[in-house]
């Protein structure tokens, strides 16, 4: 593996999350942010599956590349750590900051994607926008607030018998 710009992309987001995973995160509520991790990474990897399977989006350099046609960075690491930091932000909040929150890290998410696919190998757009991005991940983290909430609820109900 020769590191060439995208591998040291890949290098350096690694580092950046697993620096956000251990300063950012507060573990004191550590049973629903691996539900929420586990969850988002099972959801990606079978979304980011299907995505690659309809040639809407491919990605030419990326982790084991004989094994996995989908990004694994982005669908095991970044995603589901992203989604653990919203989910964190909006844990006491209205549905309107909830909603916010979700376009907020989107757009952010999108920011950072749509340059990348531009001027790198890291992901190319075939049947694909910034727009589909923005609004397939704000509709991520929507679905990982409702799951948490039904999970918390679950957890409530159940243990009060």
């Amino acid at each position: 593996m020769k590191l060439n710009l995208e591998y040291t992309i890949m290098l350096v987001s690694m580092m950046i999350n697993l620096l956000l995973l251990i300063f950012a995160v507060n573990w004191r509520y550590f049973r629903d942010w691996i539900v929420i991790y586990l969850f988002k990474a099972l959801l990606d990897m079978i979304a980011g599956s299907l995505v690659i399977e309809m040639k809407l989006i491919e990605y030419p350099v990326r982790l084991l590349p004989n094994y996995f046609q989908t990004s694994l960075f982005f669908e095991l690491c970044a995603f589901p750590t992203l989604c653990i930091l919203y989910n964190q932000v909006t844990k006491e909040r209205g549905l309107w900051p909830i909603i916010y929150y979700a376009v907020l890290f989107s757009a952010g998410m999108t920011l950072v994607e749509y340059p990348l696919e531009l001027y790198t190998d890291l992901i190319e757009y075939i049947n694909w926008s910034w727009f589909t991005t923005l609004y397939t991940l704000t509709g991520t983290f929507l679905l990982s607030r409702v799951f948490i909430a039904f999970y918390r609820r679950g957890c409530d109900y159940f243990s009060a018998k």
